[in-house]
């Protein structure tokens, strides 16, 4: 895990993310905290990148594709930020990071049983004697717990209207072609050795589901989150543009544009803070309160509220039908989001505004110091709870601004500066 977060006005803008990276194996976690995840795209021009979760593309460290794109692009500037992205991405598509077939059957065997196995392990939640009593009853038992499941997911991600640009026209019938041997060695990994004999409409129905969250742009399986942000040549105020990208499947690059959070600075538009991964004590400072507390409390008046309803249902009893009617008929739900507007409303004119109104007025350092601050804090309330230690190490911080283009404020190296000085002279020979 990680956080890492840009912070932009019409002066610049800072970039900051922690070193820790959890690497885990056969349930065990491990963390280290030498892992890089801020980089300069251009050696000449205004751009940054970030990266957060997974650190590598289908194997390849996210480093090494970088850096490979950085010397390719050269001198090449472009006009927008978008178009920095959108060559980047045919950059990928051109190269040989995931051309070998079978590297590609495997990431989406990795993804398929990903999904599978989370089916699987919500059907213990839902009845514990499934999985424990080995019997005739049981095992028809489970398999209609499955089926009912999966019928949940494929309505669920069926009924999705946005998909990876991709995968648009990638249709069922293409999908199961190239995925037969695949999901039929599936079958006998997860269910057949198992002493489970799923049926053909079964197997059918849990590749519709594996295609419908294939093809849809979401971030509960696996992924790589590349955050590009800095200037393009034609734009006076920075930019930042967030992409979600996993895997290749039949030579199809899946990934999404996340334009929920992305930010452009404007004239109607002064000031952003964008925190990605790990990202509560962050929202803590925007809004003013811990997200997870803000939930609970919503669900203490949820049930308040139905408790007070009972008590004055159970108070008329039977002495007025017709308004015993009318309160049993209250549309609670939405008392508790207008509650919700009106807390959201508080955080905005309280909290968010102010805080955004003074971000937009920050220089150069005190925007480095915020996006570090911001990242540190985050690491200390790891550090001082029992929470894994999943945020640490040191802090890498750059400032981006038009003028002066990509400035390191705070930047770990695995070597001695002193001992490499062949290595500054030969980062500006493209």
């Amino acid at each position: 895990m990680t956080a890492v977060v840009g912070i932009l006005n019409k002066h610049a803008i800072a970039i900051a993310a922690d070193s820790a990276v959890t690497i885990g194996s056969n349930g065990e976690r491990k963390i280290f905290n030498k892992a890089n995840k801020v980089f300069a795209l251009s050696k000449l021009h205004p751009i940054g990148i970030m990266i957060y979760n997974s650190a590598s593309f289908m194997s390849t460290p996210w480093e090494t594709i970088i850096k490979v794109y950085r010397k390719q692009l050269g001198e090449i500037s472009f006009s927008t930020l978008k178009e920095y992205e959108e060559n980047f991405i045919e950059f990928l598509r051109s190269k040989n990071f995931y051309t070998d077939i079978a590297l590609q059957v495997s990431f989406l065997e990795a993804f398929a049983l990903n999904i599978i196995n989370s089916v699987l392990n919500d059907i213990p939640i839902q009845n514990k004697n499934l999985i424990e009593n080995a019997s005739i009853e049981s095992k028809e038992g489970f398999l209609n717990t499955l089926e009912k499941l999966i019928d949940n997911l494929i309505t669920d991600w069926g009924s999705q209207t946005e998909f990876c640009p991709e995968f648009i026209d990638y249709t069922f019938e293409m999908f199961s072609d190239y995925s037969k041997e695949l999901f039929d060695r599936i079958n006998q990994l997860r269910f057949v050795t198992n002493g489970i004999l799923i049926s053909p409409t079964l197997l059918l129905k849990i590749k519709q589901a594996v295609h419908s969250i294939l093809r849809a742009k979401e971030e509960l399986t696996n992924f790589t989150g590349l955050i590009f942000t800095g200037f393009g040549e034609d734009e006076i105020y920075p930019q930042l543009i967030p992409i979600d990208i996993s895997i290749v499947v039949d030579n199809r690059l899946r990934y999404f544009v996340n334009e929920n959070r992305a930010a452009s600075i404007s004239n109607s538009n002064n000031g952003a803070v964008c925190p990605f991964a790990q990202t509560d004590v962050i929202d803590t400072i925007l809004t003013g309160i811990d997200p997870s507390l803000e939930a609970v409390y919503l669900n203490n008046f949820n049930a308040l509220f139905k408790r007070y309803n009972q008590t004055i249902l159970d108070s008329i009893g039977n002495t007025n039908p017709l308004l015993k009617e009318q309160i049993q008929n209250l549309d609670t739900l939405a008392i508790v989001n207008e509650f919700r507007s009106l807390n959201q409303q508080i955080k905005q004119e309280n909290h968010i505004t102010p805080l955004m109104n003074a971000v937009s007025n920050l220089a150069k350092e005190d925007l480095s110091e915020m996006a570090e601050s911001l990242i540190y804090l985050t690491y200390l309330k790891r550090r001082i709870t029992f929470a894994e230690e999943s945020v640490g190490g040191p802090v890498d911080v750059a400032v981006i601004s038009k003028g002066d283009g990509f400035v390191w404020i705070k930047r770990k190296h695995y070597f001695k500066p002193e001992l490499n000085q062949h290595f500054f002279d030969n980062y500006f020979k493209i």
